[in-house]
């Protein structure tokens, strides 16, 4: 019963469309389960989904994850019918070709596949070469450039089509993992909180923070608001337990052994400390991310906004990242929730921040 309902708030979070821009529809699930939980919950003028359990406590914790995903957007219809489009975020072109994906419509999600010219009638030079996004198109089946319009109007937002999917073991395939494994893991954190809420003594704020894709940018403003102390953001990071990956560039990151904790510049190193001893003291397996530079996580502006933040980086090790089947560990899921529960329960107004 409780891996069901795991997998059933994953799978209705990965549902919900939420392309960089246009993540209302996950925020509506997001404020759900919210409501159930903490004492307060908002949302901001840019999006952010702001929960707050306990906001009268000290030090003022803040939890967050993106809600944003990858997406298109169709910029042009030709006479025959066949939408061109405009990506949402970074997506590398090689994992687009033969895509089904889902335009989302005031009238309901529409089917549509990404064309490419085949390859019986590519020239010779053509062949083996990844296609430029200018290449591609959208088929929905119309006959037309007037039909198109009428079903998928310019501006109309798509994301691939594909859902969650069990794997061997506890693992499991989706589009949007990243970063809807951390969102799923930050709910989760909440509830668990909740259930012990007399032991709490920090103020606890949980976000879902949006339009981290084309920017960092929910983050940047959710922190304005929230005015947070210290800080802890749950994003996935790539593993090198698989081919055509180096353990020496990246770290020996696996999937299933446990959230990866980064250390470097753009972590504080107190709270690093903290979320060791929180994992310790759970007997969790955890891993390292040993990062020098920039995360290009919402760990980047968190760190800087408005005096400074105390901030750690808790990573969830996910496969194929930013393609259609990104796949991560539900044990690596819930040990991040464990862990972050465990550490906020263990926050009170005499924490030492300060390297």
């Amino acid at each position: 019963m409780e891996e069901e309902s795991h997998l059933s708030l994953l799978e209705e979070l990965i549902e919900r469309p939420s392309p960089s821009g246009f993540e209302q529809p996950v925020q509506e699930v997001v404020r759900r389960e919210c409501a159930r939980y903490a004492d307060q919950v908002t949302t901001d003028v840019h999006g952010n989904v702001i929960a707050a359990l306990h906001p009268e406590g000290r030090p003022r914790l803040m939890l967050t994850a993106h809600c944003d995903e990858l997406g298109l957007m169709v910029r042009y219809i030709d006479e025959q019918g066949f939408l061109y489009f405009a990506p949402i975020g970074s997506f590398d072109p090689a994992t687009l070709p033969g895509e089904r994906v889902l335009l989302h419509t005031a009238s309901g999600p529409v089917p549509g596949v990404i064309g490419v010219k085949p390859i019986h009638l590519q020239e010779e030079e053509e062949r083996g070469k990844a296609p430029a996004l200018k290449q591609l198109w959208i088929d929905i089946g119309a006959s037309s450039k007037k039909e198109a319009e009428e079903i998928a109007p310019p501006g109309t937002v798509a994301t691939r089509a594909a859902r969650l999917q069990p794997l061997r073991g506890r693992l499991v395939t989706a589009r949007g993992l990243d970063d809807k494994a951390g969102l799923y893991a930050v709910l989760e954190t909440l509830r668990q909180v909740s259930a012990q809420r007399e032991q709490l003594q920090t103020a606890l704020y949980v976000v879902s923070a949006v339009q981290e894709e084309i920017g960092f940018r929910g983050v940047r403003t959710s922190a304005y608001e929230v005015q947070p102390e210290l800080a802890i953001v749950v994003d996935v990071m790539p593993t090198a337990d698989h081919p055509q990956t180096s353990r020496q560039e990246i770290g020996d990151v696996r999937i299933g052994a446990g959230p990866a904790l980064t250390i470097g510049a753009h972590v504080n190193p107190r709270v690093y400390e903290l979320l060791v001893q929180a994992a310790r003291e759970a007997g969790l397996r955890y891993q390292l991310d040993p990062t020098p530079g920039r995360t290009s996580t919402d760990v980047d502006l968190l760190q800087v906004s408005r005096s400074g933040v105390a901030t750690g980086l808790v990573n969830i090790p996910c496969r194929y990242l930013h393609t259609g089947s990104e796949v991560v560990s539900l044990e690596d899921v819930e040990a991040t929730a464990t862990l972050l529960t465990r550490f906020a329960l263990a926050l009170n107004a005499e924490v030492n921040l300060i390297p």
